[in-house]
């Protein structure tokens, strides 16, 4: 860490800057982007999907949201300051720090909007940022695409046929072509997956969907993806130095993309010979509203992951499992997955906690650094996975063989009840998603449980783990629709102590005037962390049916060891 930061150090004195700001994105601006392109990882050495690091020639702070922050102190040295940005912004925090300077950042790394806001929010100050010109260190933009294989949706897989989905975007663009730059979104589009990020199914490429009559373009480095033959035959692969040739060379003036979503680079390149403006079409409601072939496919991935899970945690309490430590646990889990039909991948890099460490909530043990198994309490578990079929996410939390407080059984069953309470709910048409975050958080509260993560998240077919429709978020003004697929998962964690959570996922369907959420999850819930004074009789019918459930689907798939534990102990102790 020391060297890049003095070189960085010595970047801004040279060249009259303050500060050098830091995003951990790669330039299709994905969350969790290999670790090679995450440059406050290169950096730092610290891993995390969402964060800032600011360098200045005198001190250096970190920025995250409430997911890290537990984390990023734990790590960084107590001489570099972490803030949540819940309650400290960037732009307050270089403000406090004068007026009439300048700064820079990698404008590849940013994203338009995140560029545009912070320069309107730097500019009464006379702060200004500038885009990078020169590299200060040897930086990785782009994955290595030889390990890529790039595909087709097999036919029966295809929710929307990709001449659909483009005729559908083309009906919408009020310029002369729309530039996507989601990769995710070009994934379910074109119905291609690509395997060069890390768990991840989506191409690093971009689209370009002309207005008028002309082929699209895949902006993509990867000449891999020409293997497809409907890219092949049908598109036009440039990288993007040639698609900006293209776009002079047929005289384009007028374009759009989301700013959000679209890197500022692009936008400092565009906008020197042509118009841009902030496209109003939504991909992201576009593609959360499932179809008929993704909801089939989708409950057919579940009952797959269900399946391992189920002998995972059996395995778990029966002490069948023998682990060394978090990373070894977390990587059986892995192992018993890799068995299953139509599985590719993780979807995300497990959370496999012990005790305390489940307090972090994006905790993610390591093979060089992972908590030794000693006799602890609790073991929180939170993984997912890529199948062909679809996209999984699940936690769970396992008493080990420690006993647990009274608190810890108390939380988990109110936590568990704001499940059993929201299931049970028929919500009116017009529910938003912040509506859910409080349903769910209003409960919570009279018990004193709060968390600082969202209640939710979208979940892909095949796709992105985290899609960005519908956020389940106090701040969310997103409409649930009907189809919506996404994750509840509420929390708690007291720091240095331990960490709760239980997430499950749902559909959203519309039945008459109303809305229901069916939950395809199945894996059990754990019995030894119930305070059974708290559960009254509907809720631990609830319980049993829905243990019954999970048993008559595996009944046939699991050995006898597994039939008898989960008679014994998940349904006739209800």
């Amino acid at each position: 860490m020391n060297k890049k930061v003095q070189l960085i150090q010595r970047f801004l004195i040279d060249n009259n800057y303050k500060f050098y700001l830091i995003t951990n994105n790669d330039i299709h601006l994905n969350e969790s982007p290999n670790l090679f392109q995450k440059d406050i990882y290169n950096i730092s050495g610290f891993d995390c999907s969402h964060g800032y690091l600011l360098i200045f020639i005198d001190r250096i702070v970190f920025f995250t949201d409430s997911r890290y922050t537990l984390a990023a102190s734990k790590f960084f040295p107590k001489s570099i300051k972490v803030y949540d940005l819940r309650n400290k912004s960037l732009s307050k925090y270089i403000i406090a720090l004068g007026a009439n300077f300048k700064g820079i950042v990698d404008t590849k790394l940013i994203s338009t909007q995140q560029f545009l806001d912070l320069s309107k929010h730097l500019s009464p100050a006379k702060i200004t940022i500038h885009p990078l010109k020169a590299h200060v260190y040897q930086k990785v933009y782009f994955p290595d695409f030889n390990r890529s294989y790039a595909f087709s949706l097999p036919k029966n897989y295809i929710p929307r046929s990709y001449d659909k989905n483009i005729q559908w975007a083309k009906n919408r663009i009020n310029s002369e072509g729309l530039l996507i730059w989601n990769n995710a979104h070009v994934a379910y589009l074109l119905n291609i997956r690509s395997f060069e990020l890390d768990n991840s199914t989506k191409p690093f490429a971009g689209l370009f969907i002309p207005k008028k009559n002309t082929k699209p373009i895949i902006i993509s480095n990867n000449s891999n993806l020409n293997n497809i033959s409907k890219i092949k035959n049908n598109f036009q692969l440039l990288s993007f130095e040639k698609f900006i040739s293209f776009l002079k060379r047929n005289n384009f003036k007028k374009i759009e993309f989301e700013f959000k979503y679209t890197n500022y680079e692009i936008f400092y390149s565009l906008k020197k010979f042509l118009q841009i403006f902030e496209t109003p079409i939504n991909i992201d409601k576009y593609l959360s509203k499932k179809t008929k072939v993704e909801q089939k496919n989708i409950i057919k991935c579940h009952y797959e992951d269900g399946l391992t899970m189920t002998k995972f945690l059996i395995q778990l309490k029966t002490k069948k499992l023998k682990f060394k430590n978090e990373y070894h646990l977390s990587n059986a889990l892995y192992e018993l997955r890799k068995e299953g039909v139509n599985f590719f991948r993780n979807s995300f890099d497990y959370i496999s906690a012990f005790d305390a460490n489940g307090s972090i909530v994006h905790y993610r043990p390591l093979p060089s650094n992972s908590t030794i198994f000693k006799d602890q309490s609790l073991m929180l578990i939170d993984s997912g996975a890529h199948y062909l079929e679809g996209t999984t996410d699940v936690t769970r939390v396992l008493k080990l063989y420690s006993p647990v407080k009274k608190k810890i059984k108390s939380a988990y069953t109110y936590l568990l009840k704001s499940l059993l309470k929201l299931e049970k709910t028929h919500f009116p048409l017009n529910l938003l998603a912040s509506d859910l975050d409080f349903f769910i958080r209003s409960f919570l509260q009279k018990f004193n449980i709060n968390y600082g993560h969202g209640t939710g998240h979208g979940v892909g077919y095949f796709n992105d783990v985290h899609e960005k429709y519908p956020i389940i978020s106090p701040s969310s003004n997103q409409k649930i629709l009907n189809g919506n697929f996404f994750s509840i998962e509420p929390g708690f964690y007291v720091p240095h102590e331990f960490g709760l959570r239980i997430e499950n996922l749902y559909f959203a369907k519309k039945f008459d005037n109303h809305i229901k959420l069916e939950g395809v999850t199945l894996a059990p819930y754990e019995l030894d962390l119930i305070n059974w004074k708290l559960i009254n009789a509907q809720e631990k019918l609830s319980i049993k049916k829905y243990h019954q459930k999970i048993y008559h689907t595996f009944q046939g798939q699991l050995e006898p060891i597994y039939r008898s534990y989960f008679e014994k102990n998940l349904i006739n102790k209800l």
